[in-house]
């Protein structure tokens, strides 16, 4: 029996393996994506994608099996706009003049995670999430060997005394660090849930605590845009994380370990009086030139220079550069720290895009926060709506 699928469905299918689908796998088959009746599943052993198709798309009694990801994202590619795909048994594949047949495997043998559905959920606005993600992404380490510092840690918090509580995302590679704060709407009842899954008891309090790998958070905020998905729904589940949203469920796992706590640092910011204020493009601009003396060297040097200014100079073996803007120093002494320049240009891009639609000047500022009468460097930090910037000076 055959079954139709839009290009435009495959090629949406094909956007989603190519987030996800790494290829190589240790089983082989986490390099296909199922496709079945009602839905199309893809993923790894630590994430799963279940994508449920439109009522156009859907099909009874197809058969289903397991196509070659990469495959698929290469026809979705050289097959012309509105075509209609058809799909026949044993990996036959065709589209008007055009015929395919792929390596496929049965579909029953696909590992397809099955786990009771959670009976609270809380929702959260795409772009929310949007305007912080990439400060995140940028502080969790890659490929440390401490795993639980590759992910970014969520978290459901209560703020103060209050019975408010707030969703808390933080990321952290030990030497830079980002924490936010978002609201979400409260729990929803699963039988009103986009799961569609029902449930005989009022809905629990929501607990959220899991380190999330960065790579499946990545896939599922490119789904969200190309798909133009407005709100999606979060809840705990026992190995991890579920999202779903727009016709869309992500299986996420927890990475094993214990999240680093960020309090203890955090808690120096209202302790930080020295402020160094500035203009954002002033500050890249003067960044971006202190590169050319960087050579081999990745350290940049922040002091303060009469008449207001401030001096950004890198040096290199055998190359320099400088540059004085305009800024205003709190402090009562004078500012001389070195930071790596890449940390400082990511805390830049960060600023830009978290007060993006913020701010009402043409040029607006940003303040880092110094305590330039301890001995040691210590943690220098920029505060952003709903949120706190760290980064750790070099130790000279």
């Amino acid at each position: 029996m055959e079954r139709q699928l839009s290009i435009d469905t495959l090629r949406k299918i094909a956007t989603a393996s190519a987030a996800l689908v790494k290829g190589n796998s240790v089983q082989p088959i986490y390099d296909h994506v199922l496709i079945e009746d009602q839905r199309v599943v893809l993923g790894n052993a630590t994430t799963q994608l279940e994508w449920f198709l439109d009522e156009e798309d859907r099909s009874f009694g197809f058969a289903p099996e397991a196509y070659p990801a990469r495959d698929l994202e290469r026809i979705a590619k050289s097959l012309p706009d509105a075509a209609q795909v058809q799909f026949g048994e044993q990996g036959q594949i065709r589209c008007g003049r055009s015929r395919f047949r792929l390596p496929v495997y049965d579909g029953a043998q696909y590992p397809v995670r099955e786990e009771p559905l959670p009976s609270a959920w809380i929702r959260v606005q795409t772009q929310d999430l949007e305007r912080i993600f990439p400060s995140l992404r940028r502080c969790a380490a890659k490929n440390d060997a401490r795993t639980y510092l590759n992910g970014i840690h969520w978290q459901i918090r209560r703020v103060g005394q209050q019975e408010a509580s707030l969703l808390v995302l933080e990321a952290t590679d030990g030497h830079r660090a980002a924490r936010f704060s978002l609201e979400y709407t409260p729990p929803l009842d699963s039988a009103h849930s986009p799961s569609g899954a029902s449930a005989d008891t009022e809905p629990s309090v929501p607990t959220l605590d899991a380190i999330l790998p960065v790579e499946g958070l990545s896939a599922w905020m490119k789904l969200l845009s190309s798909r133009k998905i407005a709100e999606f729904s979060i809840a705990q589940i026992r190995s991890g994380v579920l999202f779903q949203g727009g016709g869309l469920r992500l299986w996420l796992t927890s990475l094993d370990g214990h999240y680093p706590s960020l309090d203890t640092i955090l808690a120096q910011l209202e302790k930080r009086k020295d402020v160094l204020s500035l203009s954002i493009a002033d500050f890249q601009r003067a960044l971006t030139l202190a590169t050319i003396g960087v050579g081999e060297s990745q350290a940049v040097t922040l002091s303060t220079a009469p008449e207001h200014l401030l001096s950004v100079a890198a040096k290199g073996e055998e190359r320099q550069a400088e540059d004085q803007i305009p800024a205003q120093w709190s402090g009562s002494l004078p500012l001389r720290y070195s930071f790596n320049i890449q940390y400082l240009m990511d805390v830049v891009d960060s600023v830009k895009e978290t007060t993006k639609g913020s701010e009402d000047t043409e040029d607006p500022h940003m303040a880092l926060r110094f305590d330039v009468s301890e001995k040691d460097p210590t943690s220098t930090f920029a505060e952003v709506p709903g949120g706190v910037l760290v980064v750790m000076p070099i130790r000279e």
